[in-house]
């Protein structure tokens, strides 16, 4: 049996967990120590992104992953290792303005989770779908906090800030760990359920199954000559064309060997009528040419 080619999105799962563990590092690093140099984790950032890339780009092509349509793998690499670029390239004017690029990694990070939301939904998987939600609406709020309210009162409250973008990445982790394994038990359960209906259902021979049999059994069956039809003209090869006059020469053979048969068989019977005529008319001559006969054999 073939197996079904799935065609894995790589690329944003492992944009959901380089984004995941970037918080959890960040939000750890700094909720202990806010003076810690910012610059570095922009170093980091770009460090992920380009190693990244380079692995989408690389596995683009040793995976053969350019027969699926659906595949972005490589223009999401590249796109990874040009955004890594410029944030070594601007990595001063990013630190400026790294609050708000951490508000954009929770907003995407939420959104992953709210995929994953779905998915764990459609996969019969209620409990899981709830707290994926739960997840993403949580993470996404803080990620619109970081740009909704105002820059002091997230300077006064910025060690609660960095912990809440350390449970965020924690929780993408927990999402994605909660979608692998709901997929998991949905495939083995789809698995049963395929074979629980093959073993209810009823075996028909299909047209196909029967056709073929009879074809196995006609394969079986030792040939001979008596199988071949009659030939229609046996001075001609099998891959002589018939002529136009040669077939009404042989259809007029035909008419005429069936009117000889049946001309043949006239005079008999009109001679078996006259003989039984005769005897009625006549039965004492009829008794003596027995005799004759008779006689003329002994």
């Amino acid at each position: 049996m073939e197996e079904k080619r799935i065609n894995r999105n790589y690329a944003a799962m492992m944009a959901e967990i380089v984004l995941s563990v970037l918080c959890i590092i960040a939000g750890a690093i700094l909720a202990i120590d806010q003076a810690f140099p910012v610059i570095g984790f922009v170093y980091v950032m770009s460090g992920f992104a380009i190693v990244g890339g380079v692995w989408l780009v690389l596995r683009f092509f040793m995976k053969e992953e350019y027969r699926a349509v659906s595949n972005f793998d490589f223009s999401t690499g590249i796109l990874m290792i040009t955004v890594g670029v410029l944030l070594i390239l601007q990595a001063k004017v990013v630190t400026g303005y790294f609050i708000y690029v951490l508000a954009c990694v929770l907003i995407v990070l939420g959104v992953c989770i709210l995929q994953f939301f779905l998915q764990c939904a459609f996969m019969r998987g209620p409990f899981s779908a709830f707290l994926n939600f739960v997840f993403a609406v949580a993470v996404i709020a803080l990620g619109a906090a970081f740009l909704v309210v105002d820059y002091k009162t997230i300077l006064e409250n910025l060690q609660y800030f960095y912990l809440g973008v350390m449970a965020a990445g924690i929780l993408g982790i927990l999402s994605l760990l909660m979608t692998f394994l709901r997929s998991v038990r949905y495939e083995r359960w789809l698995e049963l359920s395929a074979k629980r209906n093959v073993e209810e259902e009823p075996y028909t021979e299909t047209y196909f199954e029967i056709k073929r049999s009879r074809e196995r059994n006609l394969e079986d069956q030792p040939f001979t000559v008596k199988d071949l039809p009659p030939e229609p003209n046996p001075g001609r090869l099998w891959n002589e064309p018939i002529d136009a006059d040669d077939a009404i020469d042989a259809a007029d053979a035909d008419d005429e060997s069936i009117e000889e048969a049946e001309g043949s068989e006239e005079p008999e019977e009109q001679e078996k009528a006259s003989a039984d005529e005769n005897a009625e008319e006549n039965p004492e001559g009829s008794k003596t040419d027995r005799y004759q006969d008779s006689t003329k054999k002994d």
